[in-house]
């Protein structure tokens, strides 16, 4: 294993002639941002740590790196298939592809703007005398069209400039800005200007040191042609080093264990997740491949080292020949989602591995009847208004997969499901107390809303507009006015969800005017109420204390009834509805 520092020249020329990335990389997911803390740290003299390559005439799948940078790149067009071949030498970039990535573009690409035009790097020669309140003190920007000085182009230093000095480059520069400071209102005094050429002269010595000189830069190799460096040796080099930090998540290091033996799977993950998340939820790549790991019997936990040996040869063989089967379960999870479910918002769930479970039933038991998803259904709203999943979730799914994951003759098995948690100290039935709970208040409100209008109240057009909690009759008035206490203001029989902006509207109003006023424009205020004498005629919303009770009493009644029948539906719920009991 060789040690050594190398000029950035040399690396940059070494790019996509020699110098590739294997097919184990993620793409490209730096910021901007990001991008111009790189350069302000070079500029700096920060150390920007070690590049770890690998040369090697393997057969691995070599990808090119981009010379304009597209943040949404289909990585299939960027791959060397002559370069990939056996007996073909290469040398492929382990850990710091953001970092070679980002400074090929800045001293020799280019990156896609947000209207699709090429952008490439411009310095600002005279910064180095105040930070920015983005924490940089030099400022670099990614321009489409020319900029005049103090920018300049960086990509000049391996053109035009190529064989000149850094002191004959700020010359040119200083010489320039003078002319130019002559034409100003407010020409630079003595010391301002010499503090100018000062910055000058030294940015440029800084810049066209970064690229000549042998110091700035140290790279690691593995050498796989002179040494012994087998695939998975590197493979297991390749996610110990990309584990630590942020850098990769659990799904990329599993990717980048699995592509050897299933070239599609990232593809396929990425495709899966995008269709769970057509409800605007909030998936991530890592919940499909949990999924895949349990019905497999591996375990829920997440881990690249579940693909490394014969073992993992096995596992991955088995979810590659499962995947049509697993690609149909998640379909049925989605399905399941929005339009039994309806779940449209992350506010409404406590916890995305409790859906793991339903995934695993779907998939040994595709197209489960009514009965059944009336208790899927029910053992939703019970792990989110439990808790059953804020601790040790990865403990709780392996063994739930021993409850649901099988062929389930007598439909989906909630007293198993609830004998588990019961052994674990969790409550299983849902109380009318219960209710009540502020906490609770979103999953509760939603469940109603979905019950008596068949939708969910977060399924908005416009963002920014999701529902509220609103109180019915107006908290500030029956405090003040009427002289109730707060538990018998801020209680789930007064609750209700509302638009943002109708929220906003309606501010104080008394219900009877506002929901008379609402009814004559034609809006479903039962829907609300849920209550039939008030949703007639809603001037009989008088505020008085006594109506007030009644109302609310009443209405929670009405809610703790949708809900019983809901989230306890094995105890004469909506389970008993659909077997006609």
């Amino acid at each position: 294993m060789s040690y050594k520092p190398r000029s950035l020249f040399s690396l940059l020329e070494d790019i996509n002639r020699s110098l590739f990335l294997p097919h184990i990389q993620r793409p490209f997911v730096w910021e901007e941002e990001q991008m111009l803390r790189l350069f302000d740290s070079l500029m700096r003299n920060y150390p920007i740590q070690t590049f770890l390559l690998w040369r090697t005439k393997d057969e691995i799948k070599a990808r090119r790196f981009m010379d304009q940078i597209e943040w949404d790149a289909d990585l299939s067009d960027y791959y060397e298939p002559n370069i990939s071949k056996l007996g073909n030498e290469k040398v492929f970039v382990l850990d710091g592809q953001q970092r070679f990535q980002t400074l090929f573009a800045v001293f020799k690409g280019s990156v896609t703007l947000e209207d699709g035009s090429r952008a490439e790097a411009y310095f600002d020669v005279t910064s180095g005398d105040r930070v920015s309140p983005d924490g940089l003190l030099y400022a670099m920007t990614f321009s489409a069209t020319p900029r005049a000085l103090p920018w300049f182009r960086v990509a000049d230093l391996l053109g035009k400039h190529s064989v000149r000095n850094a002191e004959e480059i700020a010359d040119d520069i200083n010489e320039a800005l003078d002319v130019e400071g002559t034409v100003v209102a407010q020409p630079l005094s003595q010391e301002e200007r010499r503090g100018r050429e000062k910055r000058v002269r030294r940015n440029m010595s800084q810049l066209v040191s970064l690229l000549r000189e042998e110091k700035s830069f140290w790279v690691q190799q593995l050498d796989g042609v002179a040494n012994q460096y087998p695939y998975q040796t590197v493979l297991d080099i390749f996610v110990r080093v990309n584990s630590g930090g942020t850098k990769l998540d659990a799904s990329d290091l599993m990717f980048a264990a699995m592509k050897e033996g299933w070239d599609e799977i990232e593809e396929a993950i990425e495709d899966t997740t995008e269709l769970l998340n057509g409800t605007n939820l909030q998936f991530d790549k890592t919940f499909p491949l949990k999924c895949l790991l349990v019905v497999n019997g591996a375990g829920a936990e997440a881990s690249s080292e579940k693909f490394t040996g014969e073992a993992g040869k096995a596992l991955l063989a088995s979810m590659k020949n499962g995947w049509d089967r697993a690609e149909t379960a998640f379909q049925e999870l989605r399905d399941f989602l929005k339009n039994d479910l309806k779940v449209y918002a992350d506010k409404v769930i406590r916890s995305y591995n409790s859906f793991i479970p339903l995934f695993d039933y779907f998939y040994f038991n595709p197209k489960p009847n009514e009965l059944s998803r009336a208790l899927m259904r029910g053992y939703y709203y019970k792990a989110q208004l439990f808790g059953w999943y804020s601790q040790s979730t990865d403990t709780i799914v392996n063994a739930l997969h021993g409850v649901v994951g099988r062929a389930c003759l007598g439909g989906f098995p909630m007293t198993e499901v609830k004998q588990y948690f019961g052994t674990r100290g969790y409550a299983t039935r849902l109380l009318e107390e219960q209710i009540n709970a502020t906490r609770l208040r979103f999953i509760v409100l939603n469940l109603v809303y979905v019950d008596k209008m068949g939708t969910s109240p977060f399924d908005v057009k416009f963002k920014g507009n999701e529902p509220h909690v609103d109180h019915i009759y107006p908290r500030h008035a029956l405090l003040t006015k009427l002289g109730l206490s707060s538990p018998e203001v801020n209680t789930i029989g007064n609750y209700r969800f509302v638009g943002a902006t109708d929220n906003i509207r309606k501010r104080a109003e008394m219900p009877a005017s506002y929901f008379a006023r609402l009814k004559q424009n034609g809006a479903p205020i039962e829907k609300h109420l849920l209550l039939e004498e008030f949703s007639k005629d809603p001037a009989t919303l008088k505020f008085d204390a006594e109506t007030y009770r009644t109302f609310r009493d009443l209405r929670a009644q009405e809610i703790w009834n949708v809900c019983n029948r809901t989230v306890n539906p094995e105890v004469g719920g909506e389970a008993a509805n659909a077997a006609g009991t």
